[in-house]
């Protein structure tokens, strides 16, 4: 048996979703990988798609507090930061522990795995588009607080073996490869999904937030649109409103990558995860920019270079001021869909060192 631990920051969905994708491929290399995952992220969504895991929750990665999937509070972040490093011993003790047998160290892009891989003297893989201390830094002029941490987060990633960086690409960095976009693979038809859904004829727009829950934003709905189905994500509840308005919650049966091939249109936040399964099916996008996150100008660039996407201020999205532009960018032909999935590439790398 070949056990491996993967440490998952619990910052959205994304980086989650990412590994689940490798894990995915490595096992059809590797029909007796057994991974160990050490996260915060809901285990449902590592059932969703793996049928051999071991789950641990514990907290490894603090990322940024977030007040929506908008909108972050670095105050809120650095005290934290302040409760959670330097790593407690005890903690590192018992990952450590918890660890022992696995040959290697999976982390997408908690440090605290790169830190108990060095324990055990077993190698240590970083897949990232980019890293804490990359989002911390430009926030230091105003909050200077946070850059004690981003200084310790930079040198433990400075101790990993291996490097693997991902597009679409925040930051250059020193790596092993760099590979295309990493996405859960379809599993339905777009003809499968939409009887699912029973849009009939409907275009059916996705409004995806990724994995902060959401609110349904305070915009004027169309109360009577009969050549449109809106399918919200993220909700509390899974609830048909009226003929135009779906809300699906985090525990709903329809598997997202699903979701975005079966969808007209895609309206979501500028975000890796959703981002890279639009790549896979050659969606439509528009994309609400985020105010503070560093990533969000590069995955833009992206998205407008590779899909066509265009972006919307939060203030837009919330409005619903995007209605008037839906129209029209259906109308458009879908973009080419992305050819490789580059979690095949990672798990054939990943494979040789196992």
């Amino acid at each position: 048996m070949h056990k491996i631990a993967c440490f998952i920051s619990p910052h959205g969905f994304g980086h989650a979703t990412r590994i689940i994708a490798i894990l995915e491929a490595l096992q059809g290399l590797l029909p007796d990988l057994h991974p160990h995952i050490f996260t915060s992220v809901p285990q449902q969504l590592f059932s969703e798609t793996l049928a051999v895991f071991t789950y641990h929750q514990v907290v490894v990665d603090i990322g940024l507090a977030q007040t929506s999937a908008l909108a972050t509070d670095f105050p809120a972040t650095i005290k934290k930061l302040d409760d959670f490093l330097p790593y407690p011993e005890t903690l590192v003790e018992r990952l450590v522990a918890l660890c022992t047998g696995c040959s290697l160290v999976l982390c997408d892009i908690a440090p605290l795995g790169i830190v108990v891989a060095k324990r055990l003297k077993i190698p240590s893989v970083l897949v990232e588009n980019f890293t804490w201390d990359w989002i911390y830094a430009p926030a230091t002029k105003r909050h200077p607080d946070i850059e004690k941490h981003a200084t310790l987060l930079k040198n433990i990633n400075r101790m990993v073996t291996h490097r693997i960086q991902t597009e679409p690409l925040c930051h250059e960095g020193p790596r092993d490869f760099l590979c295309g976009p990493i996405f859960r693979r379809s599993r339905e038809t777009q003809v499968e999904v939409r009887k699912r859904l029973e849009c009939g004829k409907k275009k059916v727009i996705l409004i995806t937030m990724g994995g902060v829950p959401e609110s349904l934003p305070k915009m004027k709905l169309p109360e009577k649109a009969p050549d449109l189905l809106l399918v919200f994500t993220g909700q509390k509840q899974s609830i048909r409103l009226n003929d135009n308005i779906l809300l699906l919650n985090s525990n709903s049966d329809m598997y997202h990558p699903d979701l975005v091939g079966a969808a007209d249109l895609v309206v979501c936040k500028t975000g890796y995860s959703t981002l890279a399964e639009c790549c896979q099916v050659g969606a439509r996008v528009i994309s609400v920019s985020r105010e503070n996150f560093p990533e969000s100008e590069p995955l833009q660039a992206y998205l407008e270079k590779v899909l066509g996407g265009i972006a919307i201020t939060p203030e837009t999205y919330a409005t619903g001021g995007w209605l008037t532009m839906a129209a029209e960018r259906i109308s458009r032909p879908r973009p080419t869909p992305c050819r490789e999935n580059g979690a095949d590439r990672i798990a054939k790398f990943l494979s040789k060192l196992l």
